[in-house]
């Protein structure tokens, strides 16, 4: 006879959130990289204020 795991639920639930936690986390750094690199970009090209 098998011994029931406790927490097995919880376990489960925090691996699935770590997991998503995870990849939302990696996906805000690359938005905000690919935010600074345009803002850097508008900085330096020859619209200025009038691109905006």
């Amino acid at each position: 006879m098998k011994k029931k795991i406790r927490g097995h639920g919880f376990r489960l639930t925090g691996l699935i959130l770590g997991i998503v936690g995870a990849t939302v986390s990696v996906t805000a750094i690359v938005f905000a990289a690919l935010g600074a690199h345009q803002a850097r970009l508008c900085k330096h090209c020859g619209k200025g204020e009038t691109f905006r």
